[in-house]
């Protein structure tokens, strides 16, 4: 059983959805993926949870690839509250605070000893069981090397968390508190956990497990690679996802037109679970 988490919220289900269907397609080993879901209206009142259409709709798509997998919402909304929305990042205008939830990953138990973390904008290529069976039993994470970094410093898009020995020694929990108060000004939780986690803790694993180039070779392709471009997941998760950006992302990316014809088929079938961020959707390429 390999055990996957994200943060999501209703602005972001598409691309939630993309990166989990593909996540099933990619292997025939069970999932449980999860979502730390937050909803804290007094501090975005645009941000909502996924809906119960939402959730089923997820939950659907892995079991139809195994029975055994299955999808589960977490509520962690008072841990948000308590740890980042009084802290000094709390408004900061570059980067989304409630992605931050994942340094809370070692408080939630039914996530177990060990466990994936995945950036909803991620497409899964290959199975996904090759990057789970990375042995980390002396490790707290491992992950690939951040671009133009010499030293042990992580990207944190995709993460594969020894929880047991993060529980341990209480690193994310550090993690988690110096967001709460101490003033970042990028890659908030990023720049924590960098700075927590001791070098000797981190495995350092091959791109082509988060490969912002999407080559042959990779496992999971991070689309963030092309932050400036007008192509689905790209844009921060308080933005919609644009009818032209699916064309674009093909054209640029044409090796991803059957999974997109797959995507665009349960669009049209189930148009109330995706109008949060899919307007007059073209798909004519």
């Amino acid at each position: 059983m390999i055990t996957v988490f994200y943060s999501s919220d209703n602005r972001m289900f598409t691309q939630q959805f993309i990166s989990v269907y593909s996540l099933a397609k990619s292997t025939n080993e069970p999932l449980r993926v999860f979502s730390l879901t937050t909803e804290v209206p007094e501090y975005r009142k645009s941000s909502k949870r996924l809906s119960t259409e939402q959730n089923a709709l997820l939950d659907k798509v892995l079991k139809d690839k195994n029975p055994q997998s299955s999808w589960t919402a977490i509520d962690v909304s008072s841990f948000f509250r308590e740890y980042f929305m009084h802290g000094p990042n709390a408004e900061n205008k570059f980067y989304n605070m409630f992605v931050c939830v994942r340094l809370l990953a070692h408080k939630i138990d039914a996530l177990g000893d060990k466990a994936l973390w995945l950036d909803t904008d991620t497409i899964i290529n290959k199975d996904i069981k090759e990057l789970w069976d990375i042995d980390v039993s002396n490790y707290e994470v491992a992950g690939r090397r951040d671009l133009g970094r010499i030293s042990k410093y992580f990207q944190t898009g995709v993460m594969l968390l020894n929880l047991k020995a993060i529980r341990e020694s209480g690193d994310f929990e550090k993690a988690a508190k110096m967001v709460g108060e101490k003033k970042f000004y990028c890659y908030i939780d990023m720049g924590a956990l960098n700075k927590i986690i001791p070098n000797k803790k981190k495995k350092m694993i091959p791109r082509r497990f988060n490969s912002y180039y999407g080559k042959d070779d990779c496992v999971i392709y991070h689309v963030c690679s092309t932050r400036a471009g007008h192509i689905p997941f790209t844009k921060k998760w308080w933005h919609r996802i644009k009818p032209d950006e699916f064309d674009l992302f093909l054209k640029k990316r044409p090796q991803y037109k059957p999974l997109y014809e797959e995507i665009f088929k349960i669009i049209e079938a189930h148009p109330s679970a995706f109008n949060t961020n899919v307007q007059e959707t073209s798909h004519k390429s």
